[in-house]
């Protein structure tokens, strides 16, 4: 065979020769764009830590879809490179399918766990203390991620434990027992937060054992030993002071 064949032959051998599969550019992004999207939902939303402590279980599974299918779509590159066989071909359009079919799920668990957690919301917090002779009250009230319309309630009073009832109770004080200090009702602000600050007057005299502070977001307080249900009302925050009934005295 003369020259000019020999290269011929050697041209056509080159043509039908496997390409070497390599992961470029398109499967790199693919490996790691569903993951950089889903984790970029979390944070541009500030939501990931609540809903790592509310829906553990949930963010493996949306997280660990994404993840899968970027392994996927790096697969089926190395497998869709030139001279590979039809069931590698058929093999490769599967995962393609597959990958994306487990991003659009794993994304989209992601998102409904973002609108979720954003309408959840959680018991107010309080902070009280008072003062050496127990004449001054002062204390800290807070709540977050309200809506518009929210607001929080705010009861303070003067009460006298039941003589059978520990503090621990589910209705400890004397209904006829108790005298009512301060009410209130305040809004929240542009971010759905709310935080209080009250600084009040305690009289002196009376039987009154306890001082108590109550704070709730729904349409009224309940029991502070309920445990915070499903939906809209995240349950009232109780602190509960002992005084001396020979307090400023």
């Amino acid at each position: 065979m003369n020259d000019l064949g020999s290269k011929a032959v050697e041209q056509v051998s080159a043509a039908v020769k496997p390409v070497a599969n390599r992961l470029d550019l398109a499967g790199v992004f693919g490996l790691v764009a569903p993951l950089a999207a889903t984790l970029g939902l979390f944070k541009a939303t500030g939501s990931i830590e609540r809903i790592q402590r509310d829906y553990p279980g949930w963010l493996f599974v949306s997280i660990a879809l994404v993840l899968f299918a970027g392994t996927m779509l790096t697969v089926a590159t190395f497998l869709s490179g030139e001279g590979e066989s039809a069931g590698a071909k058929r093999l490769s359009r599967a995962l393609y399918l597959v990958a994306a079919g487990c991003t659009l799920v794993g994304f989209g668990l992601a998102l409904y766990l973002v609108v979720d957690n954003a309408g959840d919301e959680s018991r107010p917090s309080i902070t009280a203390s008072l003062n050496e002779d127990q004449t001054w009250l002062t204390a800290q009230v807070s709540a977050s991620n309200l809506t518009t319309g929210d607001r929080l309630g705010l009861k303070i009073d003067l009460a006298t434990l039941r003589p059978d009832a520990t503090i621990d109770d589910r209705t400890p004080f004397a209904e006829d027992g108790s005298v009512s200090l301060e009410r209130t009702y305040i809004g929240p602000d542009s971010n759905g937060d709310i935080d209080r600050t009250i600084s009040l007057a305690v009289p002196p005299g009376g039987n009154y054992t306890h001082l108590t502070i109550k704070a709730f977001t729904g349409e009224r307080n309940r029991s502070c030993t309920d445990p915070q249900e499903e939906g809209p009302d995240a349950g009232t925050a109780c602190t509960f002071l002992a005084i001396d009934p020979k307090r400023g005295s």
